[in-house]
């Protein structure tokens, strides 16, 4: 299982200082939607320059022209980029057609899919690399991730799945049942005053 650090909030210096903080026991760096809105592709390229044997997403939640806009995000320097799986077909077959290309891969977050045993399905068959069982942050407070992600594993397997939505240290045992590939962590490790230890406790739980 590998964990993922998701960078929301912070600016390009901030996200630079928070993987030299936790950098040992992380193993994917995610520039979210948030930091992609505010100041563009500059902290991909920033991060993946410094860390290039890091593997670095950026989150845009492709909705429209798939190919064209995980370009810009490829050409930056990332090696994952993320569309919204309730989105058109034809934009997912853009979006890994570029993958292909830069020999990257691409996450579908499946936010508000409601058939996702189905949809899990038919985006692996487009060429989708990993599944997302995303509980958004607007509703973190009346939904769980865990039970969708069952759904999901059952659906296309382990080694595509990924999770996110507000998991910590406490919480992160719930998901090792399931083992899926990439468990994404955001607050529960930047909102911490020693983000090392958080990373590193939450890597150890997931070793075993």
């Amino acid at each position: 299982m590998k964990l993922q650090l998701a960078l929301d909030t912070c600016n390009t210096e901030e996200a630079l200082q928070i993987v030299r903080e936790v950098e040992s026991f992380i193993d994917i760096v995610e520039i979210g939607t948030p930091m992609i809105m505010h100041y563009g592709m500059e902290p991909v390229q920033k991060v993946s320059e410094q860390y290039p044997d890091m593997r670095i997403i950026a989150d845009l939640k492709i909705m429209d022209a798939g190919e064209f806009e995980a370009d810009i995000a490829f050409n930056a320097g990332a090696s994952i980029v993320s569309v919204m799986g309730i989105t058109h077909n034809e934009t997912i077959r853009g979006a890994v057609k570029s993958a292909r290309k830069a020999n990257g891969k691409v996450l579908a977050d499946m936010m508000c899919v409601v058939n996702l045993e189905e949809r899990a399905k038919e985006l692996v068959e487009l060429g989708v690399d990993y599944i997302c069982v995303h509980t958004a942050h607007d509703v973190q407070g009346t939904q769980s991730p865990f039970a969708s992600l069952a759904k999901v594993q059952d659906s296309v397997g382990s080694e595509r799945c990924a999770i996110a939505g507000g998991l910590n240290k406490e919480s992160v045992h719930r998901v090792l049942e399931y083992s899926p590939e990439i468990i994404i962590v955001g607050n529960g490790i930047t909102g911490q005053e020693n983000k090392s230890q958080a990373a590193k406790q939450i890597k150890d739980l997931l070793q075993g």
